[in-house]
C-alpha cells in the first residue's frame, strides 16, 4: 500500500499511480481486468472519501457505457468525464 499523506499534496508515488490509472482509462476498452486494477489503485491511494466516491462513480459510468455497448459518442463522453475527474484529483 502507498504511504498516506495529508491529502493536500500527493506524494510522488500517489501521483505516479494516478497518472498510470489515467493512462489506463484513456486506452481502456472492454477489459474487466483493467477495471479491477483501476479500483485497486483508487482504494490504495488513501484519497478523501469525496474524491474516491467521485472517481469510482465516473469509472463505473464509463465502464457501464462500454459493457452496455452504448454509442461511441456516449462512451467517449464518459471516458472524458472519468479522465477529468482523475485530472482534478491529480491536480489537487
Amino acid at each position: 500500500m502507498l504511504p498516506a499523506t495529508d491529502g493536500a499534496t500527493p506524494s510522488a508515488d500517489r501521483f505516479a499511480a494516478l497518472d498510470a490509472l489515467r493512462r489506463r482509462v484513456a486506452i481502456q476498452c472492454a477489459d474487466a481486468g483493467e477495471g479491477v486494477k483501476a479500483r485497486r489503485v483508487l482504494f490504495s491511494l488513501d484519497l478523501p472519501a469525496i474524491d474516491l466516491r467521485t472517481a469510482l462513480d465516473a469509472l463505473d459510468n464509463f465502464e457501464r457505457a462500454i459493457v452496455e455497448h452504448d454509442d461511441r459518442p456516449v462512451v467517449a463522453a464518459r471516458r472524458l468525464r472519468c479522465l477529468a475527474v482523475l485530472d482534478g484529483i491529480i491536480g489537487g
